[in-house]
């Protein structure tokens, strides 16, 4: 870029050189003797400076197209050529040569990018949707306003927002038709989110299975909130133990590990009036000797043949239904009980007011997001009531259950957990 200095070169190429330098520099100057207004200022400015800099960048990427560029290097596209060429991802290089092909039609939109008033992720949005607006209106100014509507918009708002605007800016700029429109729109939004719903489930080989999905809007509004009743509450990092793992320590974990947790509590506290599978509730079922439900260290077994630690199983049994069965020698059923352990509605809430955190020493998880924990286990004489109850979160009822750690009573009903040597 040094020869594009030159006088005779072309202005951009020699705007584009003379700012390199120029940010080269700023870039690499000291800023402790900026003050505070000063860094406030320019934060602002540079974040304009770049909208302007991207601005450029996909003006020259449409003339390169135009130019075929890449055919003219060998390559299949033009933006395969420039992601070669700058180290790009080609979908997020194939992405802005799109984005600077709309732009090329879009007059205002691409004007007020290039003086920096809005960011590429606004003129994306703003493109989109009036690219996406019906073929057929009647008005032929409606594209027009509604662009400018959404150009005035993107001042004050993120393209997040602005992105949800959008979605009823017809309703807005001809109200006369936009909402009729815009209703017929959603429903078939809707009825394509639906109908497309899909659900991967792989384990991994090392006890934990991968997934993704794809569900309608509201439905993952509903999840999201659901999970975030089990993960917004937070332990208080002052447990005290000194022996717990470092991680235990921290109060404040990432959202997804957050989240994650939040999902398995879910699952584990799905309501038994499930739909039928087989004649039966969808209910996965567990199968352990006596010996590990009372304390021993043979896994249980799931129904599709896959093994839980004893540990858990145990967890799980403070919650779920208990079917006590009796086998023969060659695991023929010889008799089979029925479930007859489970605190009553009436004696959780009385809990609840009797132990309205978790009874661990230092947690302050809510009373409604804990399980009920019998102190004497039921499958070795506990009695279902209140004097043999405690209410312990999930972090906590796991590690009850867990043969690594071992519980102290404190005055006044709390439990402290100690790791054992």
């Amino acid at each position: 870029m040094a020869k594009d200095s030159r006088h005779h070169a072309h202005t951009v190429c020699r705007a584009v050189a003379k700012s390199r330098r120029k940010t080269l520099q700023a870039a690499t100057a000291d800023l402790w003797s900026m003050s505070d207004e000063d860094v406030q200022a320019a934060l602002v400015e540079a974040s304009r400076l770049r909208a302007q800099a991207e601005a450029l960048e996909l003006r020259l990427v449409a003339e390169a197209d135009r130019r075929h560029a890449g055919e003219r290097a060998g390559a299949t596209d033009t933006a395969s050529w420039w992601a070669h060429r700058t180290r790009q991802e080609r979908r997020v290089a194939k992405g802005r040569a799109r984005l600077a092909e709309s732009l090329d039609r879009h007059a205002p939109t691409s004007a007020a990018l290039v003086e920096g008033a809005i960011s590429v992720g606004h003129a994306r949005v703003i493109t989109s949707c009036v690219d996406r607006l019906p073929e057929d209106l009647e008005d032929p100014t409606v594209p027009a306003r509604a662009e400018q509507h959404l150009l005035d918009e993107a001042v004050h708002l993120d393209p997040k927002t602005l992105a949800v605007l959008a979605k009823h800016v017809l309703t807005v700029v001809a109200p006369e038709i936009g909402e009729a429109r815009d209703a017929a729109a959603l429903e078939r939004e809707e009825r394509e989110a639906r109908a497309n719903a899909w659900l991967t489930m792989c384990p991994d080989g090392k006890g934990s299975v991968r997934g993704k999905f794809s569900i309608p809007e509201l439905r993952a509004a509903m999840l999201h909130k659901t999970l975030l009743a089990y993960a917004a509450p937070k332990h208080q990092a002052a447990t005290k133990d000194p022996e717990a793992d470092q991680v235990e320590q921290v109060e404040r974990r990432p959202s997804p590990e957050r989240m994650g947790d939040a999902f398995c509590e879910l699952l584990e506290r799905l309501p038994t009036n499930l739909p039928k599978l087989g004649g039966l509730n969808a209910t996965v079922v567990v199968t352990m000797d006596l010996e590990s439900l009372v304390g021993g260290l043979a896994p249980g077994v799931l129904d599709d043949g896959r093994v839980i630690s004893a540990a858990t199983a145990r967890r799980l049994a403070c919650e779920a239904g208990l079917i006590p069965a009796v086998l023969g020698s060659r695991s023929e059923l010889l008799d089979l009980g029925r479930k007859t352990r489970l605190f009553s509605g009436a004696q959780r809430r009385a809990l609840n007011l009797t132990q309205p955190t978790c009874t661990a020493e230092g947690c302050d998880w809510p009373a409604h997001l804990c399980h009920a924990h019998h102190d004497q286990p039921w499958s070795s004489g506990g009695k279902t009531d209140l004097a043999n109850a405690r209410n312990l979160c999930p972090r906590h009822h796991a590690r009850i259950h867990d043969p690594a750690f071992e519980t102290t009573h404190l005055p006044g009903g709390k439990v402290a957990f100690h790791r054992r040597t």
